[in-house]
């Protein structure tokens, strides 16, 4: 009898060491679960439309050709490369260097275009921080367009005329919470008349007004008219033109946020924490394979 109830004893200890266990194991799974839905409520937080803002605190380094990189030609394009910060309230700054290759004349092939390096200085604001695409506004200051002279120097070079200005731009950019962003611009620059204007002239015998140089005109020593354009014909009016349309495109590499709240801190936390687990499974994965 004693023996009986020893084994009735062992075996409800037995049982209800099972019990237990598979009790934990119950409440191990209940509470995964319950922190997995927690941690996609979170993720659906942090992404959703009332918190996301593509634009708040990205630093871009970008770099393209045409207009703000850092100019565009009468035949060609500068190319260059430059930084801008996009703070919370979607205004930025941006500061572009840049060059123009020297290159064959595509019309006259015993001549030689004249290279140069440009700069840009600029403001702009963006809009919609919630959709990928953005419409931005920009203004900027600096080299905004370059011609060369149609009479060539020695060596048959003709000689570059860099034009500084201010430039009014519109862009359309692709801007998330990607890596890369890319930018089309299109934009109206003023750069003034030149002497034409009778502007300030200078220690170099270019004349400025507001800041704008025009360096396409110079002075008749001769009879005739007063002033000749250095450059070609622009239909029948001579010079580089006061005021134009230009265009470019860019391409850059967008940093995360720089200044992230809690909730964006926890979110790169738990992606971070994910991607190890997966990292950590096809390891394990590969090993049990092989």
């Amino acid at each position: 009898m004693v023996k009986q109830i020893s084994i009735f004893l062992i075996l409800l200890l037995l049982c209800a060491n099972i019990v237990w266990a598979q009790r934990s194991v119950i409440l191990d799974d209940r509470a995964a679960r319950k922190q997995w839905e927690e941690d996609q409520r979170a993720d659906e937080y942090a992404n959703s439309l009332r918190r996301r803002d593509w634009l708040k605190d990205r630093l871009i380094l970008e770099m393209g050709m045409g207009t703000k990189f850092p100019t565009m030609g009468a035949n060609w394009f500068g190319f260059g490369a430059g930084a801008e910060y996009i703070t919370k309230w979607h205004a930025s700054g941006f500061l572009t260097l840049g060059f123009i290759l020297s290159h064959d004349d595509p019309v006259f092939e015993q001549y030689t275009l004249d290279g140069g390096l440009g700069w840009r200085l600029g403001f702009a604001y963006y809009l919609f921080p919630k959709d990928p695409i953005h419409l931005s506004f920009q203004v900027s200051y600096g080299t905004v367009f370059y011609d060369h002279v149609s009479e060539p120097s020695k060596g048959n070079v003709r000689s570059i005329l860099l034009c500084y200005g201010y430039e009014f731009d519109a862009a359309v950019s692709y801007l998330s919470d990607q890596w890369y962003f890319l930018q089309a611009i299109v934009g109206v620059y003023t750069i003034g008349n030149g002497i034409k204007a009778k502007g300030i002239k200078n220690r170099d015998d270019s004349f400025d007004s507001f800041g704008r140089s025009n360096p396409s005109w110079r002075y008749n020593t001769g009879t005739g008219e007063k002033y000749i354009s250095l450059v070609e014909e622009n239909n029948g009016k001579g010079g580089i033109p006061p005021v134009g349309v230009v265009f470019g495109v860019g391409i850059g590499f967008a940093f995360e946020e720089l200044f992230p709240d809690d909730t964006e801190l926890r979110r790169r936390e738990r992606e971070s924490n994910k991607a190890k687990q997966n990292q950590f499974r096809r390891q394990h994965s590969s090993t049990f394979r092989n």
